[in-house]
């Protein structure tokens, strides 16, 4: 009797090879798509960061000049509007030139500073013509007129506004204010480059302070700094922030703009402030 022999039939070397390549093809697709995902991923989240770091710097920013009982302003303007480049912040701008001032209400002008109340606006035809530098141009044709406001790009922004007293966050037998249970905060906003810094003083919630001058170390400077991804360019030895304002001063209004650059990634805020407290850029007659 003859016995069959079962076959144990293998894979051929061929067919191993095929199988590796078709295994290394697919394990490429999948690393290629979960590459391109997470790419995606992260553009979304630096695209998300910028945008919220940008909402929530506005967002304080308008809160304190909305409170204002005092207000100074510095900034510069320019001939030729100045752009700001998405994909490069900090670009040189070597063409241009600029002057810095300073506007404040006339009774708290100090030396130079020009004033909202003479330098806000600039009236051209019938009432006159005005000199210096202005917020806004108005013209007037016989009894027609119309408004024209120059932009100005912000240096730092010194805001004076009344908070409620807590006696918790004053220095141990420190002062007290009388009369009033408010005590005064004065916030400045300072644009440098790429970063916003926001500082805070107070006469009497002294624990509450939040500050920093040329003899502060890295880490007090830091615990200011409200965002690095402001864009920006360099003029000459200056930095000119991408925030851009125009100032109502009738209407006792700003309207600003912040443009923000990290990554690739660029956002714009903006809005209109109103004032809240009477008489802050011009004293009362």
């Amino acid at each position: 009797m003859v016995l069959n022999k079962k076959k144990n039939k293998g894979f051929t070397l061929v067919e191993l090879i095929v199988a590796c390549a078709v295994l290394a093809l697919l394990i490429t697709a999948v690393v290629t798509m979960m590459g391109h995902e997470s790419v995606i991923l992260k553009k979304n989240e630096a695209d998300i960061s910028v945008q919220n770091t940008a909402q929530e710097t506005y967002n304080e920013i308008s809160d304190i000049i909305m409170q204002a009982t005092s207000i100074k302003i510095t900034g510069c303007f320019s001939e030729t509007p100045i752009t700001f480049d998405k994909k490069k912040p900090g670009k040189a701008l070597y063409d241009m030139s600029i002057a810095w001032w300073t506007y404040a209400k006339k009774s708290e002008a100090i030396g130079v500073e020009l004033n909202f109340e003479d330098n806000g606006t600039k009236i051209v035809g019938s009432e006159g013509t005005g000199s210096g530098v202005f917020l806004k141009k108005t013209t007037v044709s016989g009894s027609d007129s119309s408004s024209e406001y120059a932009t100005f790009y912000v240096k730092q922004i010194s805001v004076k506004y009344s908070v409620p007293y807590d006696s918790s966050y004053a220095a141990e037998g420190a002062s007290v204010p009388t009369g009033t249970d408010k005590d005064t905060c004065t916030a400045n906003i300072i644009f440098e480059g790429n970063k916003v810094y926001i500082t805070k003083t107070y006469n009497y919630m002294t624990k509450l302070n939040s500050t920093f001058d040329t003899t502060s170390t890295e880490a007090q400077k830091e615990a200011c700094l409200y965002s690095t991804k402001l864009n920006y360019v360099e003029i000459a030895t200056s930095y000119v922030s991408a925030a851009m304002a125009t100032i109502d001063v009738e209407n006792q209004s700003i309207s600003l703009e912040l443009q923000f650059a990290d990554n690739g990634m660029t956002y714009n805020v903006n809005g209109i402030t109103n004032i809240k407290n009477s008489n802050v850029f011009i004293d009362p007659k």
